[in-house]
């Protein structure tokens, strides 16, 4: 066995080449006890391995007791189904090697709150993660979407993970798809097709019922934006805020948490879900405040945002949520629409507040959806429609 170590100030690196077994695990297990007080967050690095016996296994074990913190990366196909067919995958963190891709080139499609969703070619679509150690989000994903297919929703499944530069991606089939946002784009003038995929899609989602704790409870979330937004507000408009939500009726219907149009794709005039990260349970109004701020609440000190992220203006933006909210609702009363709409604007400009808030927004706009979410807030007495 070949053994290079490198070490930096949070890690110390084993790179292995070769055979683990009988008689090269002891070699690497002195090699790592020589290391002493030296040893920081050890880091194997399976590269190199192309196979390990039970000697191999039994000194990882050791080695896990140990360093708590033991990483094993890279690790091959035929390695890891070792490992994971004796449970070490659920005792330590092992990382497959996954094939290596570049996104130069592609198209973009969409941008969502924990990655970005590009074409990478005619029959498959790449969504790159944000976060560098995003496997367990990968993974969620893959169950939220296997657990929406089962109930009944049209979702694209992600079927193969692959690396990114330093980060990693999920691969899912999509042969020909569009999205809603280019069919939009294709026929401003016209948006009632569009407005009837995505519409009747949220719909179906949104009448789906998933067994108790299966899925996150959204609810739970917008109640935690109250108790970091009340500081934030006059009493008098936190204690409504806070009764306003705790009003909105307990649900195990599924949402899906980023619903804009973007995530809506169309294969063969049959529409298809994607990025189900942020897939959840709760009152419908909790989405619609997510999708009101796709197309009007965040462009609303800057026209530019909404281009920028559908690829479509402004105008067309709101007219395109005005029209999809009539259709949800069903109803062409502008009374109701409007209702409802404020309703949703309560929802979404607390999450965009709390966003700015977070992030360190400057003063402007900080004050304008403060002042949005004050205003709104007098304009209703329940967020249930």
């Amino acid at each position: 066995m070949n053994i290079n170590i490198e070490k930096n100030e949070n890690s110390t690196l084993f790179r292995l080449e070769g055979r683990l077994d009988t008689v090269t695990a002891p070699e690497l297990e002195n090699a790592i006890n020589n290391e002493g007080e030296a040893l920081r967050n050890l880091v194997l690095d399976f590269g190199g391995i192309n196979y390990i016996s039970s000697a191999g296994l039994r000194v990882m074990l050791r080695l896990k007791k140990a360093e708590p913190n033991l990483a094993i990366i890279n690790v091959s196909p035929e390695v890891y189904s070792v490992f994971e067919m004796t449970g070490f995958t659920e005792m330590m963190k092992i990382e497959k090697t996954y094939p290596r891709i570049s996104l130069e080139g592609c198209e973009f499609i969409a941008k969502g709150a924990n990655g970005a969703v590009y074409r990478y070619d005619d029959e498959t679509i790449v969504k790159q993660y944000f976060n560098r150690d995003a496997l367990p989000e990968i993974m969620q994903e893959r169950e939220n979407s296997r657990r929406a297919f089962v109930l009944g929703v049209n979702t694209a499944i992600p079927y193969g993970i692959v690396r990114i530069g330093d980060g990693y991606g999920s691969i899912t089939e999509l042969l020909n798809a569009t999205s809603v946002t280019k069919l939009i784009r294709a026929n401003p003038d016209d948006l009632s097709q569009s407005v009837a995929y995505f519409v009747d899609t949220l719909k179906e989602i949104h009448s789906i019922e998933v067994e108790e704790g299966a899925l996150p409870d959204f609810k739970k979330w917008v109640l935690e934006w109250v108790d970091f937004l009340s500081e934030y507000l006059e009493k008098d408009k936190a204690q409504k805020m806070r009764v306003l939500i705790e009003g909105i009726p307990n649900s195990n219907y599924m949402i899906h948490g980023d619903y804009h149009s973007n995530n809506v794709m169309v294969q063969n005039g049959e529409p298809l879900l994607i990025d189900m990260d942020t897939l959840a349970v709760g009152h419908p109004i909790l989405e619609l405040g997510s999708t009101f701020n796709a197309y009007v609440g965040f462009s609303e000190l800057d026209k530019t945002v909404v281009e920028s992220f559908l690829g479509i203006d402004s105008e067309t933006a709101h007219r395109f949520w005005r029209l999809s909210l009539a259709r949800y609702l069903g109803t062409d009363d502008e009374n109701v629409i409007d209702d409802v709409e404020n309703k949703a604007k309560v929802i979404g400009y607390m999450r965009l507040l709390r966003r700015c808030l977070r992030r360190d927004g400057d003063e402007v706009t900080v004050n304008h959806y403060r002042t949005k979410l004050t205003e709104v807030l007098d304009k209703v007495d329940t967020l249930v429609f």
